[in-house]
């Protein structure tokens, strides 16, 4: 039992002596924040605002209580004491005299403007007054003795300062962190593929063959990532796309996006089509084939287009440009021009900001 009761007296000291230096680091922080608001500095706190609320609900009381004066005034003379005040604060002024004889009279003054004036003082009556104060400066207060006896007088002074509430205020600052990266990016490059013309035979003419089969040359390209033809089937077309004014090429501008679409042509008794190497040799017998599906890229036309897929596919599967002239007599032009793009890797510094909220509480008197 005596343990026990030992046990519960350790206890209650223990919350008391932790109740007790809580309450004395609380008025240590209010003591300590006071002298900082009243230098009129902003603070930055980390605590959360309802708390803080709780502990500035008292507003600052700055008021200031002078030594008493215990003032001997000989006979016909006066005495006058100049005391610093502020705008909006209070003089509060007591006068007792502790002799037989009577003043004469107490004036307070604000440089030379009388602010407060007491005549006809009656024996052993003490002087109390309270005067407002409108302007930053000094007050005179000025006893005057105009008898032919010396007056002994207590004269007690006080400033009451003007009651200043804490006013809190959370601020939301927008701060940018600022970091440096290297960035690797990809730059494409144009590289011609292929730049060919074919002439096709009619199929009536012995001497000249009416067809091509024309393997494009994917090994040259193996680390393409897309590529670009276009095919033209007479000597206007080939003029129309060498008069295009680009600031490179046709092709080049085309797959960059600074041209939208290239010169178009319908070829009349002219079959052209991208096959495999088992559907060229059905076009070459003008028998039955399937055309290879390319992925064309958009603002593709019946004659040009955009492939964006890697060259290196073809590779292992070829790929042929195979033309049919299927008129009798008459010759035909093939024109045919390619690139591919190659994406260049390099490394480039760029400087990320980072926006960075920053949230305090702004306290200040008012």
């Amino acid at each position: 039992m005596v343990n026990l009761i030992n046990l519960s007296c350790v206890f209650i000291f223990f919350i008391l002596f932790t109740s007790s230096g809580l309450i004395a680091q609380k008025n240590i922080f209010i003591d300590s924040l006071q002298q900082k608001l009243k230098a009129g500095d902003t603070i930055t706190l980390n605590y959360q605002s309802d708390e803080i609320k709780t502990w500035l609900k008292k507003p600052i009381k700055d008021s200031v209580t002078y030594s008493a004066l215990e003032i001997s005034i000989a006979k016909k003379e006066n005495v006058a004491y100049a005391y610093p005040v502020n705008k909006s604060d209070t003089l509060q002024l007591y006068i007792k005299p502790n002799s037989f004889f009577k003043l004469s009279a107490v004036e307070v003054f604000y440089g030379k403007i009388p602010l407060y004036t007491r005549y006809k003082i009656k024996k052993k009556e003490a002087v109390y007054a309270k005067i407002p104060v409108m302007d930053a400066g000094e007050l005179t207060v000025r006893i005057n003795n105009r008898s032919y006896f010396p007056v002994k007088v207590r004269l007690f002074v006080r400033n009451l300062k003007k009651e200043q509430h804490l006013i809190l205020k959370e601020v939301t600052d927008t701060l940018y962190r600022t970091d440096t990266l290297m960035v690797t990016k990809e730059e494409l490059q144009y590289l011609p593929l292929t730049d060919q013309t074919f002439q096709l035979g009619g199929t009536l003419d012995l001497t000249k063959n009416p067809y091509v089969m024309f393997p494009m040359p994917f090994d040259q390209a193996k680390n393409g990532s897309g590529w670009i033809y276009w095919l033209g089937y007479n000597n206007k077309n080939i003029t129309e796309f060498e008069s295009i004014i680009t600031e490179k090429n046709p092709l080049s501008d085309y797959g960059s996006g600074k041209l939208h679409f290239l010169p178009i042509s319908e070829p009349k008794n002219l079959i052209c089509a991208f096959v495999n190497e088992s559907n060229a040799l059905k076009l070459t017998r003008q028998g039955n084939y399937s055309a290879v599906n390319l992925p064309l890229a958009p603002n593709n036309g019946p004659n040009y287009g955009k492939i964006l897929e890697p060259t290196a596919k073809y590779n292992q599967k070829s790929l042929y440009l195979a033309c049919l002239n299927t008129h009798g007599i008459s010759e035909q032009t093939v024109y045919l021009k390619s690139i591919y793009l190659v994406a260049k890797p390099y490394t480039e510094q760029v400087i990320n900001k980072t926006p960075v909220l920053n949230r305090y509480f702004k306290i200040y008197t008012e």
